[in-house]
């Protein structure tokens, strides 16, 4: 069976400068800049968004709490010679919050910068980690702030307080018994 679906992409939004990137959910598409437009378009107001991250998910290394205690040191080392590179490191801490970006790594492979950011955060003991490295990140530019989410703002459409649905449906109800 040949899979038809388009590459998924995570979705990391700032609702506000200074705030840390939060993940948002998912967008599929064709390539990167077609994703960072779905995910505006899907997730701009939900919070309110001044900056986007969209990342290939394959190029996300995670493990979850248990995962790791239950790995211990049986995790084989990667023995390949890589060079350096930056990684984001995100984190879950509680199952009904978003994965949140709690800080950066350098490391020579996903493997390392999961060891690097459990050596470096791991007391904050987090659910589960994502690191992913910083190239595989796309953007939106802050210059384009303005162009890319002030807009969304007028889209009442994604706004469910425009869809007063238990109210109507209350009004239908004793409409019927009547």
């Amino acid at each position: 069976m040949i899979d038809t679906q388009w590459p998924r992409f995570m979705v990391f939004q700032q609702e506000a400068v200074g705030k840390p990137f939060i993940h948002n959910g998912t967008v599929h598409a064709p390539d990167i800049d077609m994703a960072l437009l779905n995910a505006r378009d899907v997730f701009a107001r939900r919070p309110q968004a001044v900056a986007m991250w969209v990342v290939p998910a394959d190029a996300i290394y995670t493990h979850t709490r248990e995962e790791l205690s239950n790995q211990g040191a049986r995790q084989p080392a990667d023995q390949r010679i890589r060079e350096l590179a930056d990684y984001f490191v995100f984190a879950k801490f509680d199952k009904q919050d978003q994965c949140r970006h709690i800080g950066e790594v350098q490391a020579d492979s996903p493997q390392a910068a999961m060891s690097a950011a459990i050596k470096e955060f791991g007391s904050r003991d987090p659910l589960w980690w994502w690191v992913f490295p910083k190239s595989a990140v796309l953007s939106s530019a802050p210059e384009e702030a303005s162009a890319m989410y002030e807009p969304a703002k007028a889209k009442t459409f994604k706004d469910q307080a425009e869809y007063p649905v238990v109210t109507m449906m209350r009004e239908i109800r004793a409409k019927k018994k009547k």
